[in-house]
C-alpha cells in the first residue's frame, strides 16, 4: 500500500460519485473521476489509480466491473458503493487479481460530511485496505456495520425493498382515492405528516434507482411475497370485525418488536416536538 495513494471514481460525475470525491479530497488525496462526460477514460482511469471505485447505476455496475477489473493494479483496491452486494463483489474476484471490498453508502448524496451516517462494508479480498478505509471513515464519525454480501442483499430487500414498496402503494392509494394532499393535513397529527414527508421524499427521487433497488435484487420477491401475506391476513381479520383476533395480531407484533417499542415512541414525541416548534 502506498502512504497516499490515488483514488479513482468512476462514474464520478454522478451525486454520489461526487460527494466521495470531495470526501476524499477533504483527506487530502488525489482523485481522478471518470465517465461519459470525462475525457478521462474508464479504462485509463483503472490503470492509473490505486484505489478503484465503480459508482455507477446498478443495472450496469456488473458489465463495468468487468471492463475495468483486469486493469486494476495488483497491489490496489478495487471496490463499489452500489445497493446490491452479491452480484459486484461475485463479479469484482472474478475480473481483478487486487483486493476487493463492497460498500454501500446507506445514505442519500445531499449530506455535507458522514458524521453518524451507516456505511456497510462486504470485505472480500485482502485486509490491509479494508482497515485503511475503516479507518478513515471512522476518523470521520461514519458507522460501520460489517457483513458478507449474502447478508447485506437480505437486508435490503427489508430495508428498501419492502419499505419503498409500501411506500410507492400507498401513494397510489392515496391517487385513487382522489385525496387532496393539502386537505389531508387539516385532518392530520405530526405523525401523519412525517409519513407523508417521507413518502414525498422518496417520490423526488428518481425512479429508475428505485425501479433497479425493487427488481435486482432477488431477495425482495421474498419479503414482498410475506409482506402480503401479512397485509391479507390482517385485511381479513379486519373485514371479518373480529376485535379479538385483531387485538391477539396487534400484541404479537408488539411483544416481537418488545424494548424497542419504547425507544421508538420517546424518540418520535421528540420528532414531533420538534415538528410542531418548527410550524
Amino acid at each position: 500500500m502506498k502512504d497516499n495513494p490515488i483514488i479513482g471514481i468512476i462514474g464520478g460525475t454522478g451525486v454520489m460519485g461526487q460527494m466521495f470525491k470531495r470526501f476524499f479530497e477533504d483527506q487530502g488525496f488525489k482523485v481522478l473521476i471518470a465517465s461519459r462526460k470525462t475525457d478521462l477514460s474508464i479504462e485509463d482511469c483503472a490503470r492509473s489509480c490505486d484505489v478503484v471505485i465503480i459508482s455507477v447505476p446498478i443495472n450496469v455496475t456488473i458489465k463495468i466491473i468487468e471492463r475495468v477489473g483486469p486493469l486494476v493494479k495488483k497491489e490496489g483496491l478495487l471496490m463499489d458503493l452500489t445497493s446490491l452486494k452479491v452480484g459486484p463483489v461475485k463479479a469484482m474476484l472474478q475480473s481483478s487479481s487486487c483486493s476487493v471490498l463492497g460498500a454501500h453508502p446507506v445514505f442519500g448524496p445531499g449530506l455535507k460530511n458522514f458524521k453518524n451516517q451507516t456505511i456497510v462494508l462486504c470485505p472480500a479480498r485482502g485486509i490491509k485496505w479494508q482497515r485503511w478505509l475503516e479507518k478513515l471513515l471512522l476518523k470521520n464519525e461514519a458507522k460501520l456495520k460489517i457483513c458478507t454480501p449474502s447478508q447485506h442483499d437480505k437486508m435490503m430487500a427489508v430495508i428498501q425493498g419492502m419499505i419503498h414498496f409500501t411506500t410507492i402503494t400507498i401513494s397510489h392509494v392515496l391517487k385513487e382515492m382522489k385525496i387532496d394532499i393539502a386537505e389531508s393535513l387539516d385532518f392530520s397529527s405530526p405523525i401523519y405528516k412525517l409519513r407523508l414527508d417521507m413518502l414525498g421524499r422518496i417520490l423526488n427521487q428518481e425512479p429508475r434507482l428505485y425501479g433497479n433497488i425493487e427488481i435486482m435484487n432477488p431477495e425482495t420477491p421474498k419479503v414482498l411475497k410475506k409482506y402480503l401475506k401479512t397485509s391479507k391476513k390482517l385485511f381479513d381479520i379486519i373485514k371479518e370485525k373480529d376485535i379479538e383476533k385483531f387485538i391477539s395480531y396487534f400484541n404479537e407484533a408488539a411483544e416481537y418488536l418488545g424494548d424497542f417499542k419504547k425507544e421508538a415512541e420517546d424518540y418520535s414525541n421528540y420528532i414531533i416536538n420538534m415538528l410542531v416548534k418548527k410550524s
